[in-house]
């Protein structure tokens, strides 16, 4: 009975012992795996990094896309159009034709100033989103002040219009300097018979000559349909050219020297090139009254 008693106490020993052990083993294996060689916290400890792609979205999703007045509940999309719009069969046809290709362009004006947004900062981001509402919103009010005569050929030369509008706008949101064009010039007063030309702002510029004088030179008439921003007249910017000879003329009253033309409204002057007897060119193929803000950019002949 004596040996007994000590083999117990020792074996308790033991078995309060082992115990104690495993615990300080697993404390001293804890405290290695969670610090490194160079002391850096665990990468568990620090919150995920979701800021930039979370920013980015929102950018995104902030940007407000052109949803059409002729085909809305959605932004605009691609659709397939046929190749040329005057060879449908009806009015309709003409019409929708055009809003297809109108919309088709709008797309790309879209992705054009989306880009330039994405990469923009908050005061330029408003002024984006100011400038892209203001010229859709005037768009349609422009073509239809162009043409308003009353009959069912206004409803197709309004949707030619707004094509003529969004290619000029997608020029200009590109930073694409607008070509010259050549237009076609014209006694008659209908505007549906006008060659009509679209600034960059969403301007509509036609020419009309109205007569001629006893100087041998013409009375023409300018009409202008102010864009999104209306349209400031500098008469210095309608002349007449033919290679070197030009013909600033001479402006009729009432002077229309830096009248602004509103939004959507319509507003005619007329200039008498009083010289153009003296122009020396035989050939006059290549002369033509001229819009030039900087460099010519429509001529009429």
């Amino acid at each position: 009975m004596g040996l007994t008693e000590p083999v117990r106490q020792g074996d308790r020993a033991r078995a309060i012992a082992q115990p104690l052990a495993l615990t300080v083993l697993a404390a001293l294996l804890t405290a290695c795996s969670s610090s490194g060689s160079n002391g850096s916290t665990p990468a568990s400890s620090s919150p995920p990094a979701t800021g930039g792609p979370a920013s980015a979205s929102a950018v995104a999703a902030s940007f407000v896309n052109i949803v059409e007045p002729f085909d809305p509940g959605h932004p605009a999309r691609t659709e397939p159009a046929p190749a040329t719009c005057g060879s449908q069969a009806t009015t309709i046809a003409i019409e929708q034709c055009f809003q297809t290709k109108t919309e088709n362009i709008d797309v790309q004006v879209d992705v054009a100033q989306s880009a330039k947004y994405a990469s923009a900062s908050a005061a330029d981001r408003a002024t984006i989103l100011a400038q892209d509402s203001a010229w859709l919103a005037a768009r349609g009010p422009v073509c239809a002040a162009a043409f308003n005569t009353g009959g069912t050929i206004d409803g197709i030369s309004a949707a030619a219009c707004l094509l003529d509008e969004s290619n000029a706008r997608l020029d200009a949101v590109k930073g694409i300097n607008p070509p010259e064009a050549r237009l076609k010039g014209t006694d008659s007063t209908d505007p549906n018979q006008l060659s009509w030309y679209t600034t960059p702002e969403g301007s509509r510029i036609a020419e009309m000559s109205t007569q001629g004088d006893q100087t041998g030179g013409a009375i023409v008439a300018w009409v202008i349909v102010g864009g999104a921003d209306g349209f400031v007249v500098n008469p210095k910017q309608f002349f007449f050219q033919d290679g070197s000879f030009t013909d600033v003329g001479i402006v009729e009253p009432p002077n229309p020297a830096y009248h602004r033309v509103p939004t959507g409204k319509e507003y005619q002057f007329s200039i008498d090139y009083s010289t153009l007897a003296k122009d020396p060119n035989a050939n006059k193929g290549a002369a033509g009254y001229l819009y030039a803000p900087g460099a010519p950019v429509a001529a009429w002949g």
